[in-house]
């Protein structure tokens, strides 16, 4: 597992342009669309699970380190 915050990881994998709104991002998390959680007051996404996206072998690489 590896939490990025919702920000850096939209920042990462979107274009400026094309960025989703902080609050569509926080919806995905809580919705289950977008693995993650909300530590303190920050959202999280969980970018292994996102990258295996329900790949079991690529899940268990990313885990393992």
């Amino acid at each position: 597992m590896l939490l990025i915050e919702a920000h850096a990881w939209t920042a990462k994998y979107f274009a400026e342009e094309s960025r989703p709104a902080e609050l569509t991002v926080r919806r995905w998390i809580r919705d289950g669309k977008v693995p993650g959680r909300k530590v303190g007051g920050t959202w999280y996404v969980d970018e292994h699970a996102w990258l295996a996206a329900g790949n079991d072998l690529l899940q268990r690489i990313l885990e393992a380190g």
